[in-house]
């Protein structure tokens, strides 16, 4: 950022009503997602915090159908992608197609086939883009974004549906995967897939022994050389821990692993335990650098709140964000951690998180632009009703918050509907805003009209 970033009105790419002007704290509901399950969403008020001993206030559970099982047919066949030039929004980094070459050299492990292009990679571009059918890719939440090095972007979506067969308009009859991946080159998307084109499997298989039981979701990651490294943490459906339906989702992060691939094929060269690779917090749950350090952010990620004795017991451990760091790219590196006091520690144990708030989640992915760091952050996760942009000079803070937007879905259409998720991407719109991504899902998720709900939005904010 070429200047100060200032408090004023956030923009978004759709026109709020008035009247929902004044909703500061709408109630959008408290989602527990499974996988590829949606179970026991709850709530339509955000968590308070205890004050003078007073529990907080039981949400209200709303059933939601379970899926059958998922039927795959054929892949249809997709347009290929347009061979034209752009350039990167805000002069970021480069963007410039590489005419698809890349292409043949992706590994042979991968089914690969366009999905489309976007108008341009501004905010509304982009919404209109995500808010449509990509190829056979139906819906999706929690993308993350990993740049290349060579103007492409590596984008890892979590809980993916796909329809093979065409036509369908439920994902109780599609295939699904834990994690899957796409390449964005200049305004154009190809998605890479594992398995079969009758049989998607998750993009990352861990140690091979992915289930319904036992997965991985990516965390942060970066591009050094010509290698790709990121960390993922494995997840565990949690079948003891007693839950009531107000206390999230039933699977939690129970180890922190670190892949690396080559970004030419794509193809992994390793998948090993992360150095620190506890989860209380997931040290490199978020990646970013600056200088000669690279930083780790740290989250434990816990939504199972069962686990910390239920909802009412809060604040929750996920409320609190950590920081370490390891020289630049260096993510095999054995972490130091920030003290709080302007240091950094070899112990884990003597570090201090960087920011608490809120109830239940305040999960940060701060990035660099021109010089600030910025994070859009949604309150409480599933249960808040709020997306604060916060800015700071330095990854560990202190962050001012210098936006607060309503968290809503697209087309306000807020009907059993939950967001969370919110993302800061890593170039500017053209007008020079930030553009956020905001995840969303129905909370009836098995429903016929639920795929075009479950699908990110993005929004402009003005800095």
């Amino acid at each position: 950022m070429t200047r100060e970033l200032q408090l004023g009105r956030p923009r978004s790419i759709f026109t709020v009503p008035r009247a929902m002007k004044g909703i500061i704290f709408v109630a959008l509901g408290f989602a527990a997602i499974t996988s590829p399950y949606l179970e026991s969403p709850a709530s339509d008020q955000p968590p308070p915090r205890f004050s003078g001993g007073r529990a907080p206030q039981s949400p209200i559970a709303v059933a939601v159908p379970d899926l059958p099982a998922t039927v795959t047919t054929s892949l249809p066949t997709t347009a290929a992608a347009a061979t034209t030039t752009t350039t990167t929004p805000g002069g970021l980094e480069p963007a410039v197609r590489l005419r698809d070459l890349w292409r043949e050299k992706i590994s042979t492990e991968y089914v690969t086939y366009n999905v489309g292009c976007a108008s341009d990679l501004s905010a509304a571009g982009l919404s209109t883009f995500f808010g449509q059918p990509l190829g056979p890719i139906q819906g999706f939440d929690g993308p993350r974004i990993y740049p290349l090095g060579d103007g492409r972007y590596l984008w890892i979506l979590q809980d993916t549906f796909i329809d093979y067969v065409g036509g369908q308009t439920s994902f109780a009859h599609m295939n699904y995967a834990n994690s899957t991946a796409m390449i964005q080159d200049g305004t154009c998307f190809t998605a890479l897939q594992r398995g079969s084109t009758t049989d998607a499997q998750s993009f990352e298989l861990g140690d091979g022994l992915v289930t319904f039981d036992r997965y991985f979701w990516p965390g942060g990651g970066m591009v050094v050389g010509d290698t790709l490294q990121m960390f993922w943490m494995e997840m565990i459906r949690d079948k003891k821990t007693k839950r009531t339906k107000f206390d999230g989702p039933d699977f939690y992060p129970t180890r922190t692993w670190l892949a690396t691939y080559d970004v030419a094929t794509m193809k992994r060269i390793s998948f090993v335990p992360a150095p620190n690779d506890g989860v209380f917090p997931v040290y490199g749950y978020h990646v970013a650098s600056e200088g000669q350090w690279t930083y780790l952010f740290g989250n434990s990620y816990l939504q199972n709140l069962g686990r910390e004795g239920g909802y009412p017991k809060g604040p929750h451990s996920a409320t609190n964000m950590f920081i370490a760091r390891v020289p630049f790219g260096k993510l095999d590196a054995q972490p130091e951690y920030w003290d709080g006091q302007g240091g950094w520690v070899d112990s884990a144990f003597a570090s201090v998180p960087y920011s608490s708030r809120y109830f239940t989640e305040n999960s940060m992915l701060p990035v660099l632009i021109d010089g600030k760091w910025v994070s859009a952050t949604k309150q409480d996760g599933f249960l808040g009703s709020a997306v604060l942009v916060d800015v700071a000079d330095h990854p560990w803070g202190p962050y001012t918050t210098v936006k607060t937007l309503l968290a809503l879905p697209r087309n306000l259409d807020t009907t059993d509907m939950v967001t969370y998720h919110a993302l800061v991407l890593p170039w500017l719109d053209p007008s020079g805003g930030l553009i956020v991504s905001l995840s969303q899902i129905p909370l009836a998720l098995g429903a016929e009209d639920a795929p075009p709900k479950y699908r990110p939005n993005f929004w402009l904010v003005d800095i």
